[in-house]
């Protein structure tokens, strides 16, 4: 990071690290996959009760509260199982 990032630039970066740190942890709950937290997603099992998309929640609202929250609505599985179970 960067001397010149604002206050809100480092909070979301930090936030997004924080993220994709747990996403390697738990890999894809599927397969088993957790080698690039890019190709990792978040699923809500149960859609009804979706707040935003995590990163939604991570680019707005930089709140680790709603995001745990969030992450505790979903699984985490890789883009290709995350297609699967969206079929």
């Amino acid at each position: 990071m960067t001397a010149m990032m604002s206050k809100w630039a480092r909070t979301r970066h930090r936030l997004r690290d924080y993220v994709n740190q747990i996403k390697v942890e738990r890999g894809c709950e599927r397969c088993g996959y957790n080698k690039n937290p890019r190709n990792l997603q978040w699923h809500h099992v149960l859609p009804k009760t979706k707040y935003k998309a995590v990163a939604e929640i991570v680019s707005e609202d930089r709140c680790i509260k709603k995001i745990n929250a969030e992450i505790e609505k979903c699984m985490c599985v890789c883009k290709m199982c995350h297609g699967m179970l969206e079929m």
